[in-house]
């Protein structure tokens, strides 16, 4: 059994926490149980994760986006009711890490990203209230776009936005996971072959077109996956308790 408090200052500390400002709590959201032998990862806080835990036999759930957010109302109804009813009748407990985990050199979203498309010469890129979310570097060889848009549908599937409005080779890579079509003009700036996130936004079609950059949608909920998992397998690591990522389907 790991004490839950003692795992949550260690991911504080290791994806600090503080060197970035959220619009939503980070770390601890809800109190359940305090020993854990068992912990569900998940991109999401939803009925159906929480469910998954109970069947898993897990103490704690373990997200990127959780339950509490600034701009929702203060209000206790409706499926956040139920949601809170659920876990505090099941005594589970529920941690999030929204943007310092997004940013995390290593076990970040985009970090995952960068490593699975086989990128190097990693720098920062997606500037967000005086620090960076994501990350950009190169292909060590330049690839057909054809090519480098397989690769990008064999990590997150051929359903998403894929607007091929850059060169015919693509060398320079920029990457920010979730919701971020408004960095594509940061990518543009730097330079970048290709932008990659998780949505598109109308306005991105003729700006992509007109600036003469490849413009990548893979999907909010698939290009926030490989954070959480990572950090389940450093917990695992850290306090020898069992971390099982379970992916509930979000096709956006």
């Amino acid at each position: 059994m790991a004490d839950l408090h003692q795992m949550v200052a260690f991911m504080d500390e290791l994806l600090d926490v503080d060197a970035i400002a959220d619009y939503c709590p980070k770390g601890l959201q809800v109190e359940g149980n305090l020993e854990i032998s068992r912990v569900v990862c998940g991109v999401s806080a939803c009925m159906p994760l929480f469910e998954q835990a109970v069947e898993n036999q897990a103490q704690m759930v373990l997200v990127h986006h959780g339950m509490f957010w600034d701009g929702d109302s203060k209000v206790v109804k409706g499926s956040l009711k139920e949601r809170l009813r659920f876990l505090l009748s099941t005594n589970l407990s529920l941690v999030a890490y929204h943007l310092p985990l997004d940013r995390h050199p290593e076990v970040g979203n985009n970090a995952g990203i960068f490593d699975r498309l086989g990128l190097v010469d990693k720098s920062p890129f997606g500037r967000y209230k005086g620090t960076y979310i994501g990350c950009m570097g190169d292909l060590p060889e330049p690839l057909s776009y054809d090519d480098f848009q397989a690769r990008v549908q064999g990590l997150f599937g051929s359903d998403g936005v894929y607007l091929p409005f850059g060169p015919g080779k693509v060398k320079s890579v920029a990457i920010c996971s979730g919701g971020a079509p408004e960095l594509v003009r940061e990518a543009v700036e730097r330079g970048a072959d290709a932008y990659l996130t998780g949505e598109a936004s109308e306005y991105v079609y003729h700006l992509a077109r007109e600036e003469g950059i490849h413009y990548i949608g893979a999907g909010h909920h698939r290009t926030e996956k490989y954070g959480i998992m990572a950090l389940g397998e450093k917990l695992r690591g850290e306090f020898d308790v069992d971390c099982r990522f379970i992916d509930i389907p979000n096709p956006i």
